[in-house]
């Protein structure tokens, strides 16, 4: 046993008793019926979850067969050696300079892919830094619109007095 390699098992899909109705998820609930032959663990109705689909001791809790540092801030980095997962509830500038830190300290990052984190972040920045010129630009139109009104009112006011005379 021991010079086998330990993989991780696919479970089945463990589906709840009607879950072709459309009203309700596919999420597994308890079979409660009198006659549910889920319940009463009938072949062919289903599977049930039960304690023989877990995985071994050595293997539970990984991810992508790794274990990794759980990691919430740039403090936390520190005599790190192990992979590490950044907290979903960090906001993008942690995010960020974590990701930095790591790159540094060589550290492999599970849960996001930093190239293409930076590459969004610099799309971002482009699309706000076009943006703030077309706006700038706009306020200038407004403006010019202004005086351009005031000068053709002038020009009308003149030609209808010609007219007149």
């Amino acid at each position: 046993m021991d010079n086998k390699e330990i993989k991780i098992r696919k479970k089945p899909n463990f589906k709840r008793q009607n879950f072709l109705l459309d009203k309700l998820k596919d999420s597994w609930r308890k079979p409660k019926g009198l006659h549910s032959k889920l319940r009463l663990k009938k072949r062919g109705k289903g599977k049930r979850p039960k304690i023989g689909y877990g995985n071994a001791k050595k293997i539970r809790g990984m991810i992508k067969n790794k274990n990794y540092v759980y990691i919430r801030n740039v403090n936390e980095l520190e005599n790190v050696k192990q992979p590490i997962l950044i907290s979903s509830n960090t906001g993008l500038k942690k995010k960020l300079e974590i990701a930095k830190k790591a790159e540094e300290l060589k550290l492999s990052i599970i849960n996001t892919d930093v190239k293409n984190l930076l590459e969004k972040l610099s799309k971002k920045n482009e699309k706000k830094a076009e943006k703030k010129p077309k706006e700038k630009q706009a306020e200038d139109k407004k403006t010019e619109t202004k005086e351009d009104k005031e000068k053709k009112l002038k020009e009308e006011r003149k030609k209808v007095l010609e007219k007149g005379l």
